[in-house]
């Protein structure tokens, strides 16, 4: 009976069993009664977030919109330009000047860039007015200015700081940005550092072609010099020798032999018709025209000796040594003509590539404050807090989610 009533009523049976025995008795609560705490904790939970989240958020709007010292932003614009072009590329236009006939000169816009935001200009600028003073640190605003007394090192950060350098490579154009805690030191920076490139470019010019110049106007002077040696060697050694033209003399002297020689040839003629004629070879007539024979033949004999011989003339030495210094007067001649041609294209060349600096928009000075770096800063920290709060919230949840 009892095994029939399980397998009909599990359940109750079960339920009066466990009434029977109290000890198994296991109370259970149900939700209503449950206690209410985490309910009423969650408003005060939400209050301390939205307290948590608006207390920064309002300091730095009233560090950014309130005590935020003003700064005050001029800008320039200028491009690097060569004095000359070439034919291909001489089209005058706007185009011309800002498109890629530029292309030359970017190299020494870069150089430029760089130059700008180097220590010396910062010295140049501090013999113009006092940096030091002008951007100190005044007002409630700790980040802005410079702490007196400052570093040099944090005197040139701070001027590297105030100063925006940017290179459209497109085009050319710089554009110079300065900062300043009032409109006229921004302008006052901007026109030292416009100052500050001409005087960059033509040091550049000065130091690249004018050099290039003087070193070729050097060399002229330096040929012309061993021209004028060589000439005074060879006009010396004329006057010692009595040597014009080799060649002449060489020509006169094979000359005089010629004639000597046609004329010994013309006595032997007439010494052998003789010869035929007389029966006695002693005969007065013979005699005389071998007198003659004998002479022609000596003396072209002495002649040629004095032409060739050391001793004598020495023609063929003299004419060698004429023709070497001949020679030597022609080389440093040409190379004197060189040097000028080459001293002549060095100087078309360093006007032609000479560079100049252009101003395509001057420094206007500010009337109202420059009010971007406040939303930029302001909306950045507030970026930056909010991802930092969401990140520590993700990071804390996760480590309750494993401790649960």
């Amino acid at each position: 009976m009892r095994r029939w009533l399980e397998m009909m009523d599990p359940i109750g049976i079960k339920r009066l069993m466990k009434r029977k025995e109290p000890a198994d008795e296991v109370p259970v609560v149900r939700d209503a009664e449950k206690p209410k705490f985490s309910k009423r904790l969650i408003p005060q939970k939400r209050g301390f977030l939205w307290a948590s989240l608006s207390v920064p958020v309002l300091f730095l709007l009233f560090f950014f919109y309130g005590i935020g010292r003003d700064r005050y932003q001029v800008r320039s614009d200028v491009v690097v330009r060569k004095a000359g072009q070439d034919s291909s590329s001489a089209a005058l236009g706007l185009g011309n000047l800002l498109g890629g006939g530029n292309q030359g000169s970017l190299e020494d816009s870069r150089y430029l860039s760089t130059y700008l935001k180097s220590p010396q200009v910062l010295e140049d600028l501090e013999k113009q007015f006092d940096f030091r003073k002008t951007y100190a640190q005044k007002g409630l605003d700790p980040f802005a200015g410079l702490w007196l007394p400052s570093s040099r090192e944090e005197v040139y950060r701070m001027f590297k700081k105030q100063v925006v350098i940017r290179l459209d490579e497109g085009s050319g154009v710089m554009r110079i940005t300065t900062l300043g805690f009032n409109a006229d030191s921004a302008m006052r920076l901007n026109q030292i550092l416009n100052q500050q490139a001409e005087i960059f470019v033509n040091r550049l010019n000065q130091d690249v072609y004018r050099k290039q110049l003087a070193f070729a106007e050097k060399q002229v002077i330096d040929n012309l010099e061993k021209v004028e040696k060589a000439s005074v060697a060879l006009q010396s050694f004329q006057q010692d020798r009595k040597l014009f033209n080799a060649q002449s003399e060489a020509e006169l002297g094979g000359g005089l032999i010629a004639a000597l020689e046609t004329e010994l040839a013309k006595q032997k003629v007439q010494l052998a018709t003789v010869r035929r004629q007389f029966l006695d070879p002693q005969a007065p007539e013979i005699r005389q025209l071998e007198d003659q024979v004998a002479e022609l033949q000596r003396q072209v004999a002495s002649e040629r000796q004095a032409l060739v011989s050391p001793a004598g003339r020495n023609l063929p030495a003299e004419a060698a040594e004429l023709a070497s210094l001949e020679a030597d007067l022609t080389f440093k001649s040409e190379l004197y003509k060189a040097s000028l041609t080459a001293a002549e294209s060095t100087r078309i060349d360093s006007l032609k590539q000479q560079r100049f600096l252009a101003v395509l928009s001057k420094p206007l000075k500010p009337d109202d404050p420059w009010q971007y770096w406040r939303h930029k800063g302001f909306f950045t920290t507030i970026a930056v807090f909010l991802v930092g709060f969401a990140l520590t919230k993700f990071l804390l949840g996760m480590a309750e989610s494993h401790r649960n």
